[in-house]
């Protein structure tokens, strides 16, 4: 909660400054006439505009994670890993030009569904994505790979990794990541809460991510949750 406090109220100073400087620089005089006070007013107007959509992402994405951590038991949702990555790999060519990336899918047409809600794992994988893109400054490669886990006998579990070929991360920070607010990126980029939320949403759905990073060698998220295999499975077992 202090986090939330700092950076909110780091925002509303950075408000209340635009302002007042444009009200102190209009009060002494100091534009050469009235159409550059008010060409000043529109840019400050456009800047306050610019903050005010940082500060209701912040309040969105701690809304997000805050549901998930109440509601971390009794998920018994089930998604397509392959069709929900098809659905973010879409976003993604729309939201950036991606002539510089190369996207690799390694998910297997018939690759067990996964038990996770559908939307969360969207916003899983949609956040990972990103934040590697963004990680390679848009040129290098994505890399997701689907493969199941066998332990306990026959029963699997599913494995997910999501891979880029950016500058990797300082092993100092690598513990920090999933803290809130935390975040190495520019202001405009990123508000410290994307890492959060996806572990919340990981944790409510039964499953666990860990990341790994080397730099100048890229960095790995890996996601595992149970799959519908293994569900069934278990369902017979109980019932034998």
């Amino acid at each position: 909660m202090l986090n939330l406090q700092h950076n909110v109220v780091n925002i509303l100073y950075t408000v209340k400054g635009m302002i007042e400087s444009h009200l102190i620089r209009a009060k002494e005089g100091r534009f050469k006439d009235r159409e550059e006070a008010l060409s000043h007013a529109q840019e400050i107007m456009k800047r306050i505009y610019d903050q005010a959509n940082r500060a209701l992402a912040i309040t969105k994405r701690i809304s997000l994670a805050i549901r998930a951590e109440r509601n971390s038991d009794g998920v018994t949702h089930e998604a397509s890993v392959k069709s929900v990555w098809e659905e973010v790999a879409g976003i993604l060519k729309r939201q950036y030009s991606l002539s510089e990336l190369v996207v690799i899918d390694h998910i297997s047409a018939g690759y067990p569904k996964v038990q996770c809600s559908r939307n969360d794992l969207l916003e899983i994988f949609y956040t990972l994505a990103q934040n590697a893109i963004q990680a390679m400054d848009r040129k290098g490669k994505l890399i997701i790979r689907a493969n199941l886990q066998f332990s306990n006998g026959d029963l699997p579990l599913a494995v997910i990794t999501i891979s880029d070929t950016g500058p990797g991360i300082p092993e100092g920070i690598l513990s920090r990541l999933f803290e809130p607010f935390f975040t190495t990126k520019p202001l405009e980029e990123g508000n410290g809460l994307g890492l959060c939320l996806v572990k919340s949403l990981v944790k409510r759905n039964g499953g666990c991510v860990t990341v790994s990073s080397f730099q100048g060698c890229g960095t790995t998220f890996t996601l595992t949750f149970l799959s519908r295999n293994r569900r069934n499975r278990e369902k017979k077992r109980i019932m034998q």
